[in-house]
């Protein structure tokens, strides 16, 4: 535990690593797995059921080489989720985990895989989600057209539980194929490697996702057993 406690650039971990919950997460995680995957796998004809792509890590987006915002500098540009419309699209590679599922199970991959803690700080993670939905919602309505639907809007409410029960399944994936075999001396190495999921190479960046991941897991614990109550 020092160990990583010493290797994260940012906040003490400590008590995050000793707190009951955490340090029973693969255990909570294998009880919660087909639950939480249950509510992941929806019919090809549910509402809200797309095709995603499933390997949505940052090496398989190209994303255009100079995006046109109103400031010269990108780098300390935020964009707003009502100006997506000013992000040029970006081009998909690596179709071979394509399925049927729900929108944010993309998103949640996608935003552990590439971006730092400190970018999801302070709003920042509700602003891509919202910029996504936005997104979303337009492409829907564009396909739709002039038909008596075509205002629809995704329910915010079940965007945020999908976002989260995706942040948990993803968590699943790297603890079952990544972290058993983890250690400082192997995020060390993987530090500079962009093909290399974020949580997998950056204490902070993975310490701050399980910490997410923990509360999102209790929430549906929570909620497992007030429908096992009913039954």
């Amino acid at each position: 535990m020092d160990d990583i406690v010493k290797q994260g650039r940012g906040r003490d971990w400590k008590r995050l690593l000793e707190k009951e919950g955490v340090a029973n997460l693969g255990r909570r995680m294998r009880d919660m797995a087909e639950w939480v995957s249950d509510r992941l796998t929806p019919g090809a004809e549910e509402e809200g059921a797309v095709l995603v792509h499933g390997d949505f890590k940052a090496m398989n987006v190209f994303l255009p080489s100079e995006l046109q915002t109103h400031s010269p500098d990108v780098t300390t540009t935020i964009i707003e989720p009502h100006d997506i419309h000013a992000i040029p699209p970006a081009i998909l590679i690596d179709f071979s985990c394509v399925g049927i599922g729900h929108p944010l199970s993309d998103v949640a991959m996608h935003i552990a895989h590439a971006l730092p803690p400190h970018h999801l700080q302070n709003g920042g993670e509700d602003r891509l989600v919202e910029a996504y939905l936005l997104a979303l919602e337009r492409a829907v309505r564009g396909r739709r057209g002039e038909k008596k639907d075509s205002s629809w809007t995704f329910p915010r409410e079940e965007a945020r539980r999908q976002y989260r029960l995706a942040c948990v399944d993803y968590a699943r994936f790297i603890m079952g194929r990544f972290w058993r075999t983890a250690s400082p001396e192997t995020f060390e190495n993987k530090r500079g490697s962009g093909n290399t999921t974020l949580i997998n190479r950056d204490v902070d960046a993975a310490m701050a996702f399980v910490e997410k991941v923990d509360g999102y897991l209790e929430m549906f614990e929570k909620e497992r057993e007030r429908e096992c109550g009913k039954e």
